[in-house]
């Protein structure tokens, strides 16, 4: 044979995304000129390549190529050895051709996003979530989940032992958020919570939620109930103070003089009508419902005929390091009906942002986690008059935007809309 090849090393390693090349060195033993055209075989020809493409020897001279391998960052490459050749095709002499082998070890990476939907919930018990975990790695990756609230009055349970997700493949896991207390009167609590993917290798990612709490009785069901009450209860007193009596004493006394039964009668039941009416007024009276009352403006699903769209934009700018504010007050004798949210943070400042209704939190996500997040709630959060909703910037450290003069102090803004009536 008059061409002899040989890769140096026979064995490598090269981490997707990244390049390795091995050597391949030539010898021509012939006694003519020979040009070498190279050809990589096996599962790595996609992503490997020889330079130069084309090599000519004088007779009795050697020469070097080198096999150079690209994989790309994808994780349809999985971690581990993989063999390959490369086919030496000499012009002149083709039967000559030779094929050295050799083998490339991928080396793992690791790419993992995961996502918590629906971010914010609602209910008088518990809530159901799905947290989406994407591997876009090259190697399985096993991973634990835990959630936590500030307060610790939620509790959380997710299906047991860790999620494991396999290379360029996503696994949804359920997770069920349940208050630890009941609310049975007044206003909805919203709760901020996190839920903490862990890899075995690697950071852990933080997702970030709200679960709005309902009370168990809805607001104005006990008024409502106790009108429906005390009706019943002037229709049962008519009944058996008024109509009952009156047919029963109307038989006995048909063969008596008519006219003198019927105007008793008569007199007898407006007696008994006023005093059911006085009976059935004081019942709602205790109640605390007018007889006439009507339900106000905008206490249903909907705002009312008279409410106004409104829109406040909260800003706060503190130093590294300390905490700034700004607050929105209710106008007196106004309802502030809230529905959507966007927070900001332009910068891409780290620590905290809240937003807060009557000094009870709403919200608090990490600033490192957004540039901006939008919040909607289709059962609007009632905020009645002279109640503040706040936002707090707890500054951590002050972000770095790409362009322009670096800033001295943390930036987070909140556009609060709805309607106001």
């Amino acid at each position: 044979m008059t061409t002899s090849a040989r890769l140096e090393p026979t064995a490598t390693s090269v981490l997707p995304g990244e390049e390795a090349r091995v050597g391949l060195e030539l010898r021509n033993s012939g006694e003519i000129v020979e040009a070498y055209r190279f050809e990589v075989l096996g599962a790595a020809a996609g992503w490997a390549a020889v330079e130069p493409e084309t090599l000519s020897l004088y007779p009795g001279t050697t020469g070097e190529v080198a096999v150079v391998f690209r994989p790309p960052l994808d994780a349809g490459l999985p971690a581990g050895p993989v063999p390959y050749a490369v086919r030496v095709l000499p012009q002149e002499q083709p039967q000559s051709a030779t094929v050295p082998e050799g083998l490339v070890e991928l080396l793992p990476f690791d790419r993992l996003d995961a996502e918590l939907t629906p971010r914010v919930s609602q209910g008088r018990g518990s809530a159901r979530h799905r947290i989406a975990i994407d591997n876009r790695g090259n190697r399985p990756v096993s991973a634990a989940l835990t959630g936590a609230d500030r307060g610790g009055l939620l509790s959380f349970s997710f299906p047991p032992g860790p999620a494991v997700t396999d290379p360029g493949r996503a696994t949804f896991v359920p997770g069920r958020i349940k208050p630890k207390r009941r609310i049975w009167r007044g206003q909805a609590v919203p709760h901020a919570f996190q839920v903490v993917v862990a890899p075995e290798v690697g950071e852990p990612i933080a997702l970030d939620g709200t679960y709005l709490q309902q009370p168990v009785v809805p607001k104005g069901l006990l008024k409502t109930l106790i009108a429906v009450v005390a009706a019943a209860a002037v229709l049962a007193g008519i009944w058996f103070g008024l109509l009952r009596p009156a047919v029963r004493s109307a038989a006995k006394d048909a063969v008596k003089d008519p006219v003198q039964a019927a105007q008793s009668q008569a007199a007898e039941a407006k007696k008994k009508a006023a005093g059911a009416e006085s009976a059935a007024a004081a019942a709602q009276k205790a109640a605390g419902v007018s007889p006439t009352a009507v339900p106000p403006p905008g206490s249903g699903t909907v705002p009312g005929p008279d409410a106004a769209l409104f829109s406040h934009r909260l800003k706060a700018a503190p130093s590294a390091g300390s905490d700034g504010s700004d607050s929105y007050t209710v106008p007196d004798g106004k309802t502030l009906r809230l529905t959507d949210l966007v927070l900001e943070n332009p910068q891409g400042d780290s620590g905290t942002i809240t937003i807060a209704v009557d000094g009870k939190p709403l919200l608090a996500p990490a600033l490192e986690n957004f540039r901006e997040q939008d919040f909607h709630w289709a059962s609007a959060i009632l905020v009645n008059a002279k109640q503040k909703v706040t936002l707090t910037v707890s500054c951590q450290q002050v972000g770095h935007p790409p362009t322009g003069t670096a800033p001295t102090k943390c930036s987070g803004a909140a556009l609060i809309s709805g309607s106001l009536e």
